[in-house]
């Protein structure tokens, strides 16, 4: 192959992120009994896009984020009433009960298990990420687990990358190849590092950065051709 090693983000790369997040949503709110309005999600995800970008910017930490994307969508929604940690740990249990592989995601790992060591590089939180990929049967493919939560620094930090490097047993950057959605935490994290990435383009998102990857793909059997 011609990569040692693929770093794959999870979220929208190889589980399907939004489609678990709306289910867990809505749970949430049925479970405090709250009425779901067409527009809660949306500003919700507004909401969580912006503590997010917060939290990868090293201007919040990970426990300031599990309450503060809850509490600002309490607020615009006018609810209140509930403890927005208790909404947080509420909407995590429900989205790994939720949570699902992106069509061909299970069969692309099947095609480059054995043939390239693959890792998860993941900013997320660790109540989620790893009992996510152990409830779907796919933890096992990967050679090293990185989750922002657990190390204390988020892509697109240098001190993730060091520290993927490290679990990697120090790699050639070029035996590395980073995939992922995420323009700013993975393609310019990756670049930023000094190694190949792979914008994947799965939901069609606009390129808003102009940042220069190196590939760009929109289903994941593409990554096969890149790959070899």
């Amino acid at each position: 192959m011609r990569y040692e090693w693929i770093f794959f983000d999870l979220d929208n790369t190889l589980m399907d992120f939004e489609k678990a997040s709306k289910k867990a949503f809505s749970a949430m709110l049925k479970e405090y009994g709250i009425r779901e309005s067409m527009l809660h999600y949306p500003k919700y995800e507004e909401v969580n896009n912006r503590v997010w970008k917060l939290f990868e910017e090293k201007k919040i930490n990970a426990e300031t984020l599990r309450g503060k994307r809850f509490d600002d969508f309490f607020y615009h929604a006018k609810i209140k009433g509930i403890d927005p940690f208790e909404a947080n740990a509420s909407y995590l249990n429900h989205l790994v009960e939720f949570t699902t592989m992106l069509e061909g995601s299970r069969e692309l790992l099947d095609r480059i298990a054995g043939k390239a060591k693959m890792a998860i590089i993941t900013n997320g939180l660790k109540e989620v990420q790893r009992p996510r990929l152990k409830r779907l049967g796919v933890k096992d493919y990967f050679d090293v687990i990185v989750v922002s939560d657990e190390i204390g620094v988020a892509k697109p930090d240098a001190g993730f990358f060091d520290h993927a490097f490290n679990e990697s047993n120090h790699p050639d950057k070029n035996q590395v190849l980073v995939v992922g959605d995420g323009l700013n935490s993975d393609i310019r994290g990756g670049i930023n590092y000094g190694v190949d990435t792979c914008w994947a383009r799965l939901f069609k998102q606009k390129d808003y950065a102009n940042l220069k990857y190196t590939y760009s793909i929109t289903r994941l059997d593409q990554l096969d051709e890149i790959i070899g």
